[in-house]
């Protein structure tokens, strides 16, 4: 097969739709490897196609391997946020063999225990890679672990940090609600037995890299929600007195602006739909009225831009009707442009004479405006959701504690897949590809790791099954 011209392996490169042949045919030699994998643009395209970026579990892998298989070119820590994960120095055919390595480890129940570093209030250095916070009830006792690639040529360790708290008196204080993102952290305090409902929480953020610097102070007497996506944290503000309708502010965290947006009025529920680095979109559901019935629900799609006069738009409205009490209407944003809508105490009616209870709402873009419509809707007795995006597919929870698969481009039901196989991907987020997923069942898969005893322990270790 090595005297083959290189332009015939290229050919079959380029019209095969077997990837698992190719990658079968890349291991026979190190010249028929290369010219395999010398064709990037296509290897890119087929990246793409099967693992796309449109789901954050499938974009945050391809972040993870492309910081850790690219840490060496970057010198240093400031750096890595101009590395894209579309940068043309990936080995696009070795990225897409690592992904499908990642899901049968998944599937396989392979993993790697890594017992992590002492905790460290000091600045750590490297190039920090991934991390995910080890909580705790008192302020003192947050711990964030990360993966980092300290030196060329060596193996990524995973370290224990502390956040810094210089400027803070955390003494006695309780941990009472923190989110994080790819980059930032937010953790909200306030002193011990405080009333239910009260304003004496304090907000304060850092960024993942710098965790040796004070945290920035956000906002004081607080009592809300907050969201955070990306670099932007939307913070929903409540009153103890019931007359004052809440306030939206929005902060953008890459930039240490004072002063927050604002947006006035009272929304009953809201959730970040899309962002980028320089603007927010907002999807705002107003407070339904009724009890639970067949109600008309008001949705707005708040786009905030700070550099822009006025900052905040409104590019569309829409009235939906839909079977809901306001406490038991939840949405789920599946991408930039849908989101689902759904019941979740829809255990307690009938099937036969109730209206929809879950719906896929669709937004457009236009250079005239946005509009949003419904692109199905269907009843089913459910209590909770998941998307799966790559895969163009819903895991709906119902309430007699069974699930079924729907078809996210129409709700139909899926009937080619197992879905006693989904808990070994559940946590991970990382599926097979459709064809090979239909093929599987349950003799090939193993639960999740944590469903066993053995891993009980997991707050003293890293289980560790992201890359090849």
């Amino acid at each position: 097969m090595n005297r083959v011209p290189a332009e015939i392996v290229y050919r079959i490169v380029y019209l095969s739709d077997d990837e698992a042949a190719l990658v079968a045919l890349a291991t026979t030699s190190r010249w028929l490897y290369a010219c395999v994998a010398a064709q990037r643009k296509l290897w890119r395209l087929r990246f793409e196609r099967d693992f796309p970026k449109e789901d954050e579990n499938e974009l945050r892998w391809l972040r993870l391997y492309a910081r850790t298989h690219l840490a060496h070119l970057l010198s240093a820590e400031e750096q890595q946020e101009t590395l894209l994960p579309t940068d043309e120095l990936l080995d696009w055919f070795r990225a897409y063999c690592s992904r499908c390595a990642t899901e049968y480890r998944w599937r396989r129940g392979l993993h790697t225990a890594h017992q992590f570093k002492q905790a460290t209030d000091m600045c750590v250095g490297g190039i920090r890679l991934q991390s995910i916070i080890n909580t705790s009830r008192a302020a003192r006792g947050i711990r964030v672990i990360s993966q980092r690639a300290l030196a060329p040529q060596q193996r990524p360790v995973w370290i224990a940090e502390q956040p810094c708290w210089d400027g803070v008196d955390t003494d006695g204080m309780l941990v009472t609600d923190y989110r994080y993102s790819d980059e930032y952290l937010i953790i909200a305090i306030e002193p011990p037995s405080m009333s239910v409902g009260s304003t004496n929480a304090t907000l304060y953020s850092w960024h993942l890299n710098a965790l040796h610097l004070p945290p920035r102070l956000i906002m004081s007497n607080f009592m809300g929600t907050i969201s955070l996506y990306k670099n932007w944290l939307v913070i929903r503000k409540h009153f103890m007195n019931d007359s004052i309708p809440s306030i939206t502010l929005m902060f953008d965290l890459a930039k240490h602006t004072a002063r927050p947006g604002i947006l006035e009025g009272g929304a009953n529920h809201i959730h970040i739909q899309k962002a980028t680095e320089d603007s927010v979109c907002l999807l705002w559901r107003d407070k339904i009225k009724a009890e639970i019935s067949h109600a008309t629900i008001s949705w707005r799609l708040w786009d905030f831009t700070p550099d822009r006069a006025p900052p905040a738009q409104c590019p569309t409205v829409c009235e939906t009707q839909f079977y809901a009490a306001d406490a038991y209407l939840e949405t789920c944003r599946i991408d930039d442009s849908r989101f689902v809508i759904f019941n979740s105490a829809s255990k307690s009616y009938s099937v036969d004479t109730m209206p929809p209870t879950i719906a896929l709402m669709e937004i457009t873009e236009a250079n005239t405006g946005a509009t949003m419509k419904e692109k199905w809707s269907i009843t089913l007795n459910l209590v909770d959701i998941e998307p799966i995006v790559s895969r163009d597919m819903l895991l709906v929870t119902l309430s007699h504690k069974g699930h079924k698969l729907l078809n996210l481009s129409d709700g139909s039901l899926v009937h080619d897949i197992s879905i006693a196989a989904l808990s070994c991907w559940s946590e991970s987020g990382l599926y097979p590809l459709r064809s090979r997923w239909a093929s599987m069942d349950e003799d090939k898969t193993l639960e999740q790791p944590r469903s066993s005893s053995e891993f009980a322990p997991a707050r003293f270790t890293v289980w560790s099954r992201l890359q090849s």
